[in-house]
């Protein structure tokens, strides 16, 4: 069965890139290409006619929604899931009236997320449940970290797995394993891409 050609429309290169990685591990799915704005996005989805697209929400210039508007009337068979950190009511509907099949947070987990393409693509529609923003705590604010771990997720951030992140800091696996286990816990999430996204969010670590 061909593979599902999943293009990623993000302004935030290291999030897009983390949720890249993500995808690239699931055998049924091929990340084509990644843009990091709407005008390209629609130049890429005429270019390459991906199966599915995944758009942020929130890019400067033509953001997730016009582009979607864009993209839907042009490429009416590809669906579009917009991915987010926001599922308030009003996002929702703004993107649906757009032609989205899909809404997603970006906490979502690997697995959700791996479901949502799948799902799209098979014609169905992902909405989440409505009324629970996912929200962040502001800058400044939250928990707090030591410089230790913010130098080991300023490392993921950047694209290192465990072992190189060990070799950097010389540390071993080990160590970085139970700084990220630490980092997970006081951010709230399960997993290196949900890491990444709060902590560009909360600019505990620059792209």
């Amino acid at each position: 069965m061909p593979a599902i050609r999943a293009l990623l429309v993000d302004d935030h290169r290291v999030v897009g890139d983390a949720i890249a990685r993500l995808l690239r591990d699931a055998p049924d799915i091929e990340v084509v290409a990644q843009a990091t704005s709407g005008p390209e996005a629609v130049v890429l989805a005429r270019r390459l006619r991906p199966s599915v697209i995944l758009m942020d929400l929130g890019m400067p210039g033509m953001d997730g929604v016009e582009t979607t508007w864009m993209l839907r009337r042009q490429f009416p068979s590809i669906p579009v899931i917009i991915l987010t950190m926001f599922d308030q009511e009003a996002y929702v509907r703004e993107a649906f009236r757009a032609g989205a099949s899909g809404y997603l947070v970006k906490t979502a987990t690997a697995g959700e997320l791996l479901r949502a393409v799948r799902a799209v693509h098979a014609g169905e529609v992902v909405a989440p449940t409505l009324g629970r923003p996912a929200a962040l705590p502001a800058p400044g604010t939250g928990p707090k970290f030591s410089r230790r771990e913010v130098q080991v997720l300023q490392l993921i951030v950047g694209g290192d797995d465990v072992r190189a992140a060990a070799a950097h800091l010389r540390l071993s696996p080990h160590t970085i394993r139970n700084h990220l286990k630490s980092i997970y816990r006081k951010l709230g999430v399960g997993g290196r891409v949900e890491a990444a996204v709060h902590a560009l969010r909360l600019g505990l670590v620059k792209a």
